[in-house]
């Protein structure tokens, strides 16, 4: 098996990986457009894989020049978005892994991470990879919404009655107001907390712009007497919905918007055929959390092993990684905070 670089991004590169098993959207043309528009710095190589004569998949590599050592990184890994191998599940992974460091040494990569189900822990650790769980919140949608509704705990389904009968109404939309309309609550929830923003309503914009041409984004608002009481935005491909983000106003809780916008996005993934609805995803271990559990999410553990080939690399990653999952927690709280369905319930997406 081998790897070799292909010499940019084929046109027909959505073509070429939609039939492989391990293909998400975060392989898609439009999320990598994404990924470098919010990352400048970085750039993507594009790779082929080979074996026996024949394309066994494909990779693609966000690489990232810094201290003058050439990284591939994935920069949405704490929401669990990895870009990793695209191949079929029955691909020979001993020799798949070969492959990769012989790709990493040749192109003098300092330090890569891989993602990838049926990876030996024993082999990976054997050939020098340190390892880490990142946990996903994942819904499945199988039998339709009328099999969800069934499945969900009786106090959601609740919540959700309560929400229509007290008026609210939730609506997909392409409104380039819902940026602002989210950011007010958002911003509304966090000072409550003494919190601010870790980002500003330019990214939201971005992610639209990017996303909406596609079809790749559902935005939804929730409305109470014709004012907007929240707003949230779900990422999705065909088979797959991946909460991005979401707020309501703090004034509107006892009503339930969260609930809705929720329960709405999920109809609309069970309506499309989708297989599942991702709520969370972050490093292990995830504070308790009963939102998600209470919609019928069960927790999805993802091992990430990740490989340093240069001297002194692994333990300057380790501090900075100490400070990342120091930062990534408190955005777990401010997400707690500004996701909360009550006061002892949430929702969560490190950013």
């Amino acid at each position: 098996m081998d790897i070799t670089q292909l010499p940019g991004r084929p046109p027909d590169w959505d073509q070429r990986i939609a039939t492989f098993d391990t293909k998400t959207l975060f392989h898609e043309s439009v999320w990598l457009d994404f990924v470098l528009q919010r990352h400048p710095q970085c750039r993507i190589a594009y790779y082929q894989i080979h074996s026996g004569g024949q394309c066994a998949g494909y990779f693609c590599a966000v690489l990232k020049q810094r201290a003058g050592l050439l990284l591939w990184e994935s920069p949405d890994i704490g929401r669990g978005m990895h870009i990793n191998p695209i191949v079929n599940h029955d691909i020979d992974k001993p020799e798949l892994i070969a492959a990769l460091l012989r790709l990493c040494h040749r192109e003098r990569i300092a330090s890569t991470h891989i993602s990838l189900d049926g990876l030996s822990p024993q082999m990976m650790n054997g050939l020098g990879f340190e390892t880490s769980l990142n946990v996903s919140q994942v819904c499945t949608l199988d039998g339709g919404g009328e099999a969800v509704w069934a499945r969900m705990h009786k106090t959601r389904r609740t919540s959700i009655r309560k929400a229509i009968k007290d008026g609210l109404e939730a609506e997909v939309t392409d409104d380039p107001a819902i940026v602002d309309e989210f950011f007010h609550s958002y911003v509304k929830a966090l000072a409550r907390k003494r919190l601010i923003p870790t980002y500003g309503p330019d990214e939201i914009r971005a992610l639209l712009k990017a996303m909406l041409p596609a079809k790749r984004v559902m935005p939804v608002r929730v409305k109470q007497h014709g004012r907007v009481v929240g707003a949230a935005f779900f990422l999705h491909d065909d088979e797959v919905m991946y909460f991005w983000d979401g707020a309501s106003d703090p004034d509107a809780l006892p009503s339930y918007p969260n609930d809705l916008l929720h329960w709405t996005a999920m109809q609309m993934a069970a309506a499309r055929d989708m297989k599942e609805f991702q709520m969370a995803s972050g490093p292990a271990p995830q504070p308790p959390n009963r939102f998600p559990v209470n919609f019928g999410c069960r927790q999805r553990e993802r091992t990430i092993y990740t490989k340093a080939f240069a001297p002194l690399l692994a333990p300057l990653r380790k501090v900075y990684h100490s400070f990342k999952e120091f930062s990534v927690r408190s955005a777990l709280v401010r997400m707690f905070v500004t996701f909360s369905a009550t006061a002892n319930e949430g929702f969560f997406v490190p950013v």
